[in-house]
């Protein structure tokens, strides 16, 4: 079981080590990760799950990031609206967003499979998620690490269609989902 794993335990990690968290991010998430991700996005509604302080899709005016974590969204540089609320009861109705972007929170979500089911339920027909996560076992004391294969199973059983996998380096993988 990794150490951080849910919403209460994810929230107080982050609100502890918000303070670093920029410092940390430069250290840890590639230039080239960011531009993949952001090359990913399509449209103009996105919403990025575990926001943090704005890094993945702070220059976006219409997108919407949502944190756990207070201490997060007050450092946060955003263009768009922030969101203090946990993605599994989201406080939105409706398929409203064309992207959903999970750069490194979707490990965190307890189960997996219902968090795949609630982006569906909040992505327009034809949008997509666009997931940055760790693709080593080394990392597997900290996050969960899901294989190419589990990716293909939690979001098909969520009905998404297209399923990409893409792994970034040793320790990174880009993983792209389809809503039909």
């Amino acid at each position: 079981m990794p150490v951080v794993q849910g919403a209460a335990k994810a929230r107080r990690f982050f609100d502890r080590i918000a303070p670093w968290y920029d410092r940390i991010n430069a250290r840890i998430y590639k230039r080239a990760w960011l531009e993949r991700v952001r090359s990913e996005i399509r449209g103009a509604r996105v919403l990025d799950v575990g926001v943090g302080t704005g890094f993945t899709t702070g220059h976006l005016a219409d997108a919407v990031g949502i944190d756990l974590s207070m201490e997060m969204l007050r450092r946060a540089r955003y263009r768009g609206a922030l969101v203090r609320a946990d993605f599994m009861r989201p406080p939105f109705r409706g398929a409203d967003f064309d992207t959903i972007v999970f750069a490194g929170s979707f490990y965190y979500m307890r189960d997996p499979r219902e968090a795949a089911r609630v982006a569906a339920e909040l992505l327009r027909p034809g949008g997509r998620v666009v997931l940055l996560s760790p693709a080593t076992l080394l990392l597997a004391a900290f996050v969960r690490v899901l294989s190419p294969h589990d990716y293909q199973e939690i979001f098909a059983s969520a009905g998404f269609g297209d399923v990409r996998y893409e792994r970034l380096n040793w320790s990174a993988c880009l993983v792209i989902a389809e809503r039909p």
